[in-house]
């Protein structure tokens, strides 16, 4: 496979902070047959400059300009310039694993054409490239729709490849969302949009490194959650045959992520429509979140109080090693909540495997013999 070409599509917008470590990445692939388009989406600073430099030094690079039209159009005019029929995607601000590509490719491209896409996971890295954080060590492979909306494993834009087939059906990133103001989780939407007519292969290894610092997009907390809730609609609406059980739940976990920003932000009345639609699912899951408030917000209040009483300390790293010293075969923690339990993993995963919907398969083949009601239940326990 090592002759196979992969294209590399990297929207950019004003990241001289991090666009060049963000190319070394790249460069730096075990995986050589590249092509790499830097999509300038209308930057101010010396973003571009930086990109011709590594551009003159490496005939696999190439750079677009456009004028600022956010992520999605700039995605999309990355796709459309490129020729590999297999697309890659990586924000400029993260990092990859020398081997991703590799690995991605090579979970991928043995596999039949009804397999459109390969995702990795993550860990969360600082401004400095150190490691501070894992990701979530939850994945599902085969047709993971209904488990994907509402666990959304890839977690970020930088850890998903596509075969040329999934543009030819689905097309490019949705700008829609960008243009309403309601731009950043155009990757959620692209990911479910492939989901629901290909196959998706797993690589659960933290070979993405998700940059999180002051600039990023992702820090608009507001809008983060007002484009998740939306992406999770559209989604919905598309899909008008998925059981009643399945869009409670992908409300729920859209709501909850939702809540978490609006409270931080003191939105209350927005964090209130929020918190009414976790009640809906599950009344204890409301209460839990509600309690869960209330002592976050103790332990901060206490936590500044002692801040005044002793000298301030430099926060000690969780891991003293930058990304790209990482061996990947670290695993990865977390994912499991009160929310996101093993039961209700199990009851979406036997929903994706009779295709979303109970149209061409009885409920006793599906679950057993267990009711929604029964499986709504064991769901939130």
């Amino acid at each position: 496979m090592s002759a196979v070409l992969v294209t590399v599509v990297i929207p950019a917008y004003n990241a001289r902070e991090y666009i060049a470590e963000t190319l070394q990445s790249v460069i730096d692939q075990t995986h050589k047959a590249l092509e790499i388009i830097v999509v300038d989406d209308g930057s101010t600073d010396d973003t571009a400059s930086i990109c011709r430099r590594f551009a003159a030094a490496d005939p696999r690079i190439q750079l677009l300009s456009t004028e600022n039209r956010g992520v999605a159009a700039a995605r999309n005019t990355g796709i459309e310039a490129s020729t590999a029929d297999y697309i890659a995607f990586l924000d400029a601000d993260d990092l990859w694993h020398h081997t991703y590509v590799e690995r991605m490719l090579s979970a991928l491209h043995p596999l039949p054409d009804d397999w459109g896409a390969v995702y990795a996971l993550h860990r969360l890295v600082d401004s400095e490239g150190y490691c501070t954080k894992s990701g979530s060590s939850l994945s599902a492979r085969d047709s993971i729709l209904v488990r994907h909306l509402v666990f959304r494993f890839v977690g970020n834009g930088s850890g998903f490849m596509v075969r040329r087939a999934v543009i030819d059906k689905i097309g490019g990133y949705d700008p829609s969302y960008a243009n309403q103001g309601i731009g950043g989780c155009e990757d959620f939407d692209f990911e479910l949009r492939t989901a629901e007519h290909f196959k998706i292969e797993a690589v659960p290894l933290g070979l993405v490194g998700y940059r999180v610092h002051p600039a990023a997009m992702s820090t608009d907390r507001s809008r983060m959650a007002r484009s998740l809730l939306a992406v999770t609609e559209q989604c919905v609406a598309r899909n008008p045959k998925l059981p009643a059980f399945v869009i409670s739940c992908a409300h729920a976990s859209a709501h909850l992520y939702a809540f978490s920003k609006f409270a931080a932000l003191r939105e209350w009345r927005n964090a209130a429509t929020s918190l009414k639609h976790i009640y809906q699912h599950s009344p204890p899951l409301a209460a839990a979140v509600i309690v869960k408030l209330v002592f976050s917000k103790a332990i901060r209040a206490a936590s500044r109080v002692l801040a005044k009483a002793r000298p301030v300390r430099q926060p000690k790293r969780k891991y003293c090693k930058k990304f790209e010293e990482l061996d990947p075969l670290i695993p990865l923690v977390g994912g499991w909540s009160r929310f996101r339990t093993k039961a209700l993993f199990r009851r979406l995963s036997e929903i994706d495997r009779c295709g979303g919907t109970f149209a061409a398969t009885s409920k006793k083949e599906c679950f057993e013999g267990r009711s929604l009601h029964s499986i709504g239940n064991d769901a939130i326990s």
